[in-house]
Formats: C-alpha cells, sequence, structure tokens
C-alpha cells in the first residue's frame, strides 16, 4: 500500500502518511507508516494512559504467529490491559484502508489508531514502565522487525502452495540467501546480548520482545541447521535468554493461555 495521507470516514480517525520499514512479512509488499493524528478534543494522553494501564484494543490476523506476538509480550510483561481482536481475512478485507492500512494496529481509549509494530510496543513498554527504553533496545526491535528477519514468519507459516515469497525449502535460492543473513543477525544478537541474562542487563528492553519472537519461530523452522551455522556455544546462549524470557512474570502467563495451532496446514506451523 503506498501512497498519501489517508482519512478514514467518520467516526474512524485521520490518518497521515510516513516511510514505512516494516510491513512484508503476511501482508505483502512495503506499505506507509501511519500514525494517528488525535483529534485534540477527548483525547487520552500518555501520561493518563500510562496511569491506568488501560493500551485499548490491538486488531491482528487469527491465523500466523506473527507480529502480534511481540506486541502482545510487551503488554503481558507490563501488565497492561490490551484487549486482542484476532480476525480472519474475510473481516480483514472489509477494513483494511479503511479503518487501517495494515495490521498490528491499536484502537485507543479513546477511538484513535496507533500503527506500525515497533511504535505499538514502545507504546505498550512505555505504558507499562517495566521495561527498558534506549535507543538499543530500539534498535534490536527494527532489527527484528526488518529483513532479514521478517521472512521468518511466512517461512514459519505458510505451506508449500501459498509460497509467495519462494523462501520456504532448503534448496530454494531465496531460502539459503535467506539462512546465510538470519546467521548473521544471530551471531550480532550473541555478542550484544554478552553476559546476559538480557541485552539491556538484568531487566529486559522492550525490543526483547521482537527478538523472542524471532527466535520462537526461528527454532521451529530448523534450530539444529541454525545451531551447526552459529555454533552450540552461541546457541545455548540464545536458548538461555529464550528460556529465561519466557519465565518473566505476566509473559509465562502469557504463554501458557496463548493459541496452540498456528499458520496453514502443511507449514511448520502445522507439520503434515
Amino acid at each position: 500500500f503506498v501512497g498519501p495521507a489517508v482519512a478514514a470516514p467518520a467516526p474512524a480517525p485521520e490518518l497521515t502518511a510516513r516511510a514505512d520499514r516494516s510491513q512484508v512479512c503476511m501482508l505483502g509488499s512495503l506499505a506507509p507508516l501511519l500514525c494517528i493524528v488525535s483529534p485534540a478534543a477527548g483525547r487520552i494522553t500518555p501520561a493518563q494512559m500510562a496511569m491506568s494501564k488501560d493500551a485499548g484494543k490491538m486488531t491482528y490476523l487469527e491465523m500466523p504467529r506473527s507480529r502480534g506476538e511481540p506486541t502482545q509480550l510487551c503488554a503481558a510483561y507490563g501488565g497492561v490491559k490490551l484487549e486482542v481482536e484476532l480476525i480472519g481475512d474475510e473481516e480483514w478485507a472489509k477494513r483494511k484502508g479503511k479503518i487501517a492500512p495494515f495490521m498490528p494496529y491499536i484502537t485507543n481509549p479513546d477511538g484513535t489508531i496507533m500503527l506500525e509494530t515497533t511504535v505499538i510496543m514502545k507504546h505498550l513498554a512505555t505504558v507499562g514502565g517495566k521495561f527498558v527504553i534506549d535507543a538499543k533496545t530500539e534498535e534490536l526491535c527494527e532489527v527484528a522487525n526488518g529483513a532479514p528477519c521478517q521472512w521468518v514468519d511466512p517461512i514459519f507459516n505458510l505451506d508449500d502452495e501459498h509460497n509467495w515469497c519462494g523462501a520456504l525449502r532448503p534448496g530454494e535460492p531465496k531460502y539459503d540467501k535467506w539462512v546465510i543473513d538470519m546467521v548473521a543477525v544471530l551471531k550480532d544478537w550473541v555478542a550484544k546480548l554478552g553476559a546476559g541474562p538480557f541485552f539491556a542487563g538484568e531487566t529486559p528492553g522492550y525490543g526483547e520482545c521482537y527478538v523472542w519472537h524471532i527466535l520462537d519461530n526461528l527454532f521451529a523452522i530448523d534450530k539444529p541447521a541454525f545451531t551447526e551455522a552459529i555454533g552450540a556455544e552461541a546457541m545455548a546462549k540464545l536458548t538461555a535468554f529464550y528460556e529465561t524470557f519466557a519465565a518473566l512474570d505476566g509473559v509465562k502467563e502469557y504463554l501458557a493461555r496463548r493459541k496452540k495451532v498456528w499458520g496453514l496446514p502443511g507449514s511448520r506451523a502445522q507439520p503434515a
């Protein structure tokens, strides 16, 4: 979706466009990042949201384990009240370009719409008040939201029939190139993780929710192959982070109750 500012019909909010750096995976090609312009009257301020810890409602697709996950991890650890609405393709077709140009999106308590995964995550971290928020974790979040990490979601969720990305299996040139690029990211993460337990030290930064999500899908795709590529010691460090993050208060409860079936039948998410 490329174009000028989009104005949704009343009572939906106005939307204005700026450069997008993320929307690839499940929803197609890059789209402009749209951010809300809130009406002056009745607008709920970030400070008011932080006091109530009510972030409104997040909407995402019901099928994939994808961008909806790191946002929910952010809310879970921060103790943020976040209603989650998972919709199908038919319902999304009715809303796309009218309410929002892509997902996930948040409908704030004041009715305005917030877009872009990384923006939403930082917002939820601010409302929750528990994550480290700094330039380093913001960079982690951006890397996890961009190439090559963004390919993890379709590779995990899609089957061969719906292989629009052409990168599902070893031996496919795009897949093999993705593996090479992803190995470089993993090695960089190992270096940045340092002594841990988190990238930000004793307390996680909000960007680590996205790193955890990427590892979650990546391990299901082919953890043994990536272990061979980066080495057992390096993979052990990433696995220790993965397990420690999953045990955080709020996160472990979310993971225990989240849905168990993802993706399309015949995908890595639902192997035959």
